[in-house]
């Protein structure tokens, strides 16, 4: 849970604080620099009039006679010589007394003040934000928002079970789990607060303990983190549907003026983040998109603010783990603690240093908590708000100054802090202060990056001006499956170059090894030497190391020329049994390469020879494991389930031996566990069952090479590599490349889908081919093989896509509101909107280019699906992420040929022997309908009786299109479909967001509803 603690007490000594202000002596540091008098007085006098009850009226007079003097001042000749500056003398006898004479007495000090800095020749610089990191929880918000997460949750699990009863029960359950968790976390805390933070001594400031700062900030980050695991433990989180947290968000109450300021930020062109240790970025994205704000979630962990889309905020915070539409308890943990926060922040600072847009521009970071200590002090101005009185207690025994936002000084770029100077934290009473101060009259925006359909964001290491260079010393596969070869197809694929040094070769085909030939030591060496002396890597994978000898040698090469990134594959046994390595290759990688590596990759059995023939037999096994391989010295360890997914397939009546029982595992399922000695992040991908799965370890490694040579983060490449595998093996199921048990993939799948080809080839081929051939021969073998492979690869696994409220354009409709598409769209996916589907039938190309990357810009800043109709080449120009053809536009296998099989296919249906071939021919999902008479085209109406018979014929999902409103659509999803496709409903209404709103309401209750009854 995040150490968020607002407790009340604080508002009225900040009050105070800023009233006191008022009486600082006009020598004092806080008028050493020129202040805008009406600024001050705007600022100042407003919390004062708060506290005494000043009148609106008698602050705006103030105001004037203020301006009016200044006036006078002036227009008596510019600026005044020392000499004919007014001595000061208090003010005519009044009937005011308190708070009011106070204000009397300033007013009349700032006029003295305007007099005297009027004769200075210093002019306050120009200043723009180079920086703008915001938190998120009791921030951003009027409250902290982790409790309806739980909220949440919990009505979700309660709302599977059966009855009223039932329900109550389960209710109750829950309730007093959330309980225990909190009371847990309470007590816990309190506990380590009262061990690590001592009470400041308020009679002798605390000079500024960087030492204890950073000690204090780990055992609470450390705290953090455990008790993250903990609420992941307890399963409490699970259930949660897609869509839930988003609908929740949306309801959640926002600090006056905070929206107000990051829209001002954006269209400013200041680069923006809300980093938050919140469980649901999908939540906290929605909060902040209530008044319109275009807000996007970052991907991956490593985070660039150039690459932040101009006029989006960008938000940075942890994810909870979906299989399917369900969120399965875990938490993807990208953000948890006061350290993340901090690293992130550091992240930011140097990509802006590295790329030099950081210009004359101040760093900003804004928070309440302790977990914003780190940031607030590494930002150049970092600004505290809120009421925690935690947070100034650490700032009070750390050494920290906190002061009045109103004394910073104008010119932040002139303040260079030694670094064993006390770090400044600014309080600031509420967000329109901020605002006022970040973007006054001394403001300079930036300019904003314009963007368009023709950007594509180079990996890193191009934009670095050099090829991402990927070194892989391993063993030859002579079959071409595994090894060398897997390796330098894989980095192709994954878009980096690769080099070899070959430490074997292998007489090998599908059945197995039948001889290994190891090259000499001194050998592997030179090819080593050879490839770092003059083309380098960026990353090194190791595979096949045969000898302990070879495994030494490896290690001293690398460290003798500069180590890189290096991935450690233990290649210890092939596939089909056969041993790789000789005694004492498993400790030699535990000696020599293990505390060199970046990461290291075991499947099951190779995890369990390296930590001497431990079981490792279940989820919770393969996490022990991971703790065990990291205390060797890799940075981070990956250790793979495919193994115990492949038993559990084979033999599923036994859970006891199988991954079932681990938290995490599910039924068709292969859950990876990635470790860095704190986080254990747990990848749960569907099972491919097939025998072309030759060489995926070797192929998994390489490919995360390949990501880390081009510059993404850890967690980026495995899941980037993890895909790319996953993919490989849908694409790749039944292909007849030999006879044996150890089959190889295609991993070129993008350039020539082998499986699609043959697919198309048809049934009917592969029978003659059968038929034609002797019956004892293998090529009647290999035919028969083919012929069932053939209908086999008609089912292939379709991408995900969120389907429920399916928005079509139409440019009639926008037009009659005098809406864009995109803005049409913004509200649409405010609203609700889970997809989006851009229609143009009247306008060519280059225009259809231009409004398609208009809409993109808008889905993508949202997370939402976006689909082009028919225009396939609008599709692959602007990078939409698929296309929806109808019977009359080009053939579904041809649109799966062109846009690869990654990208989303949709296909308008309205028979079921039309649905059956667009399923075999790729489509992900079908378009069925008219469903019921409209206006929107001429259409022939099949019916709720037909629109049942296509959603039981196929196995991918149906939306319904034609006719359907907010009135009709939970008949359509009773009769089986996922979602509906909705025209006018939606782009005639006067408020799109309403109207979409009002859609999801019906589709998740009617969809509710039909998992009930199942």
């Amino acid at each position: 849970m995040p150490a968020h603690a607002c407790q009340p007490g604080a508002a009225s000594r900040a009050a105070a604080a800023r009233v006191m202000a008022c009486q600082r002596p006009v020598r004092n540091a806080f008028f050493s620099t020129r202040r805008c008098y009406l600024f001050k007085c705007s600022m100042l006098l407003q919390p004062a009039k708060a506290a005494v009850g000043f009148g609106q009226g008698r602050l705006l007079a103030a105001a004037r006679s203020a301006q009016r003097r200044i006036s006078s001042l002036s227009s008596t000749g510019g600026a005044r010589s020392p000499g004919r500056s007014t001595r000061w003398a208090p003010p005519p006898a009044s009937p005011l007394r308190g708070l009011d004479n106070l204000v009397q007495h300033y007013r009349r000090a700032m006029e003295l003040e305007v007099d005297f800095f009027s004769a200075q020749p210093y002019r306050a610089p120009r200043r723009g934000v180079s920086l703008l990191v915001v938190d998120f929880d009791d921030t951003c918000t009027a409250s902290d928002s982790i409790g309806l997460i739980m909220q949440t949750a919990i009505e979700a699990t309660v709302a599977k079970a059966d009855g009223t009863d039932s329900q109550q029960a389960l209710r109750a359950e829950l309730q007093g789990q959330l309980q225990w968790l909190v009371q847990n976390y309470g007590s816990r805390r309190a506990s380590l607060l009262e061990e690590i933070l001592p009470e400041p001594d308020p009679d002798e400031p605390a000079d500024y303990d960087f030492a204890w700062l950073g000690d204090f900030v780990d055992r609470l980050s450390e705290f953090d983190r455990e008790m993250n695991g903990v609420v992941i433990e307890s399963g409490i989180l699970g259930g949660i549907k897609k869509g839930m947290l988003a609908r929740a968000g949306a309801s959640i109450k926002m600090q006056g003026g905070c929206l107000d300021l990051l829209k001002k930020a954006c269209a400013a062109g200041v680069p923006t983040y809300v980093v938050s240790v919140n469980w649901s970025a999908e939540m906290v994205k929605a909060a902040l998109s209530q008044e319109g704000l275009s807000v996007v979630i970052a991907e991956g962990d490593g985070q660039s603010a150039v690459a932040a889309p101009p006029g989006s905020v960008v938000v940075y915070a942890n994810e909870l783990e979906y299989f399917g539409d369900t969120s399965t308890g875990t938490i993807k943990r990208r953000c948890e603690c006061a350290g993340d926060k901090g690293r992130l922040l550091d992240d930011l600072l140097l990509d802006l240093a590295a790329s030099g847009e950081g210009g004359q521009g101040i760093s900003v970071y804004i928070g309440d908590s302790m977990t914003d200590i780190p940031p607030l002090i590494s930002a150049d101005c970092g600004i505290l708000v809120g009421s925690n009185d935690l947070v100034r207690q650490v700032a009070a025994v750390a050494g920290i100054e906190v002061r009045s936002l109103l004394a910073a000084p104008l010119d932040f770029s002139s303040r260079e802090e030694a670094a064993d100077e006390a770090p400044v934290l600014w309080e600031a009473g509420s967000w329109s202060e901020i605002s006022a101060f970040l973007f006054n009259q001394q403001f300079v925006p930036a300019l904003l990056r314009p963007s368009s359909f023709k950007e594509a964001t180079p990996p890193p290491a191009v934009a670095a001006g050099k090829v991402p260079r990927v070194l892989t010393i391993a063993g030859s596969d002579s079959g071409g499956g595994a090894g060398i070869q897997a390796d330098i197809k894989a980095c192709m694929a994954r878009g980096a170059y690769a080099t070899t040094a070959i430490t074997a070769l292998t007489a090998q085909n599908t059945e197995g090894v039948a001889a290994v030939h190891v090259a000499p030591t001194p050998f592997i060496r030179q090819q080593i030497a050879a490839v770092l002396s003059d083309i380098g890597a960026d990353c090194v994978k190791t595979g096949m190391l045969p000898t302990p000898e070879v495994v030494e040698a490896v290690a001293e090469e690398l460290q003798a020329r500069g180590l890189v990134k290096l991935v450690v594959d233990p290649v210890l046994v092939s596939t089909s049994g056969d041993a790789l390595a000789t005694t004492g290759v498993a400790e030699a990688i535990k000696t020599h390469l293990l505390p060199l590596a970046t990461l290291v990759t075991p499947n099951i059995p190779e995890a369990s020879k390296l930590l001497d023939g431990r079981p490792i037999l279940s989820v919770e096994a393969m996490k022990a494991a991971a703790e065990e391989l990291h205390r060797y010295g890799p940075q981070w360890v990956l250790i793979k389930g495919g193994h115990l997914a492949a038993a559990e397939a084979a033999d599923p009546t036994h859970p006891d031996d199988h991954p079932g029982e681990g938290p995490g595992a599910q039924p068709g399922t292969v859950t990876d566990i990635l470790f860095d000695g704190k986080n254990m992040i747990e990848l749960t991908e569907r099972h491919v069952s097939t025998g072309n799965s030759h060489g995926t370890g070797c192929s998994l490694a390489s490919a995360i090479a390949a990501e880390l040579a081009k510059g993404a983060d850890m967690v980026t490449a495995v899941r980037r590599a993890k895909k790319y595998v996953w993919r490989m093996l849908e694409r790749s199921m039944d292909l007849p490349l030999g006879k044996g048990s150890q089959k190889p993939m295609n991993h070129g799948y993008a350039l020539a889908d082998w499986s699609a080809e043959l697919a198309g080839a048809g049934v009917a081929a592969a029978a003659a081919d059968a038929a034609g051939a002797p019956s004892c021969s293998h090529t009647a073998e290999a035919a028969r093989e083919a012929l069932e492979a053939a209908a086999a690869r008609r089912l292939r696994i379709p991408n995900l896509c969120d389907l429920r409220v399916y928005a079509v354009t139409d440019p009639s409709c926008n037009a009659q509101w005098g809406r864009s598409n995109a803005d049409a769209v913004r509200l649409a996916i405010d609203g609700g909107a889970t997809i989006v589907q851009l229609r143009e039938k009247k306008i060519d190309g280059g225009p259809f280019l231009q409004e398609a990357a208009a809409v993109l810009e808008v889905c993508r800043s949202r997370g939402v699906t976006l689909l082009i109709n028919d225009r396939v080449d609008v599709a692959l120009a602007v990078g939409a992420d698929g296309v929806h053809t109808g019977q009359g536009d080009l053939p579904a296998a041809a649109v799966r040929r062109m846009i690869g099989p990654d990208a989303i296919l949709g296909v308008s249906v309205k028979t079921v022997e039309e649905a059956c071939k667009a399923e075999a021919d790729g489509a992900d999902y079908l378009g069925a309908g008219a469903v019921y008479p409209t206006g929107t085209k001429d259409s022939e109406v099949i019916g709720l009786d037909r629109l049942r018979e296509i959603c039981a014929a196929v196995s991918i999902p149906v939306v319904s299109i034609g006719g359907v409103k907010a009135g009709n659509a939970a008949d359509t999803i009773a009769a089986g479909c996922a979602g509906v496709a909705i025209v006018s409903g939606i782009f005639a209404a006067e408020s799109p967001a309403d109207a979409s709103r009002e859609l999801l309401g019906v589709v998740d209750a009617a969809l509710a509803a039909r998992r009930e009854a199942a």
